[in-house]
């Protein structure tokens, strides 16, 4: 009896080095490297699902997907969101809102292609939501809304934040410096309640980020109908359009913004 429970106690063990074994190859550990020592790489944005929007919103959900030719370094996506949203009167004045947060996903392990890849996408159930409501509820003075969302996403190394179980955060600024997290209470409010805007981001893939980008464009006829809207989510692309605000603080970034939904 005894000869059978050291038996099945040394399986147990083979058991658990080997699954550590696999968990550490190619001597793996997440780090803040230069970008320089990455291994070559492919960051790839997922649409799940078609955008949605009508009079009162829109909705996007996106996923990432990392490919290497090697263990990569950095745990996490980093986005820098920079917002700009004008609302025309009737009457031909115009309010400007603008916001800018940066945030992170946590990059998790998937495994390797029969190319000898390796994949990392977000955890399971993870994504990334973007959404915003509530246009139908404007005075009757308004007569259109434009909404610019542009967001920069690039791999990083992120050290301190504040992560959800899914592995997300609102960090204060990116690596430099340059944006720096302005929003509103009410912004993404049920994660703001119940997370701090910590965390560094001690080294990233920046000068190889992308682009996507959403333009919501509202309006009201004088007639007093029901008002209209139209969406357009562009994959890699920013908007042609782009206010001077958000287009010098996408490229050029700023400390200071005037914050709104």
């Amino acid at each position: 009896m005894n000869a059978l429970r050291l038996k099945v106690a040394s399986i147990a063990i083979l058991l658990l080095t080997t699954v550590g074994g696999c968990a550490s190859a190619g001597n793996y550990k997440a780090a803040p490297v230069e970008p320089e020592v990455l291994p070559e790489y492919a960051l790839e944005l997922e649409l799940r699902g078609e955008p949605e929007y009508d009079e009162d919103r829109y909705e996007v959900n996106l996923g990432f997907e990392l490919r290497a030719e090697d263990e990569f370094s950095y745990n996490a996506i980093v986005q820098e969101i920079v917002q700009e949203v004008i609302y025309e009167r009737f009457d031909g004045r115009k309010i400007r809102e603008t916001l800018v947060l940066v945030e992170a996903f946590k990059l998790s392990r998937v495994g390797r292609t029969e190319q000898g890849d390796v994949v990392y996408r977000l955890p399971s159930f993870q994504r990334d939501r973007h959404y915003e409501r509530g246009y139908l509820s404007v005075g009757p003075m308004i007569k259109t809304i434009d909404v610019w969302r542009v967001v920069r996403f690039y791999p990083g190394f992120v050290e301190g934040a504040d992560w959800t179980d899914l592995g997300f955060a609102h960090l204060p600024q990116n690596r430099t410096g340059s944006l720096m997290t302005d929003i509103p209470e009410n912004f993404n409010e049920s994660h703001q309640r119940n997370h701090d805007h910590r965390g560094v981001v001690l080294q990233d893939d920046r000068q190889s980020g992308k682009f996507y980008s959403m333009r919501y464009h509202w309006w009201r006829e004088p007639t007093g109908n029901r008002p209209q809207a139209t969406f357009t989510f562009a994959k890699y692309k920013r908007p042609p359009d782009e206010p001077t605000w958000l287009n010098t603080t996408i490229d050029h970034g700023t400390r200071t913004s005037s914050a709104g939904e």
